[in-house]
């Protein structure tokens, strides 16, 4: 029997407008960072994703001057919060300062992991 393709699933086409991708632009060359302080969509997993992808388009194809690492990151904070930040490694280098612009931002709380003897194999 001759294999039948399986149904792809079809994510809706999520529009960023165009002074949501220049304000996250500026402030990526400014802070370093965005967050749902500076973009409230960026509550919404799926808008923030796009906006990512918008993002770097921006600076690929519409920015000859700047071209920065712009990298995407999602954190969970103390209480269950999880939160998005779109940010520059060029002026945030390190994921984990990444984490605490985030949480400064938002005023969360940083889970910090309690130390322990489990061997991972």
């Amino acid at each position: 029997m001759a294999d039948t393709p399986k149904d792809e699933k079809i994510e809706p086409t999520i529009e960023i407008p165009t002074d949501d991708v220049e304000k996250a632009a500026k402030l990526i060359l400014t802070t370093g960072y965005v967050t749902k302080r500076d973009l409230p969509k960026m509550d919404d997993l799926a808008w923030a994703t796009a906006l990512s992808k918008a993002v770097t388009k921006h600076f690929l194809e519409n920015d000859d001057d700047h071209d920065p690492y712009v990298y995407f990151e999602q954190f969970d904070f103390a209480g269950g919060d999880i939160d998005s930040i779109l940010f520059n490694m060029d002026i945030v280098p390190t994921r984990e300062e990444a984490l605490q612009d985030l949480a400064d931002a938002l005023g969360e709380k940083v889970v910090v992991p309690k130390d322990n003897d489990q061997t991972t194999y």
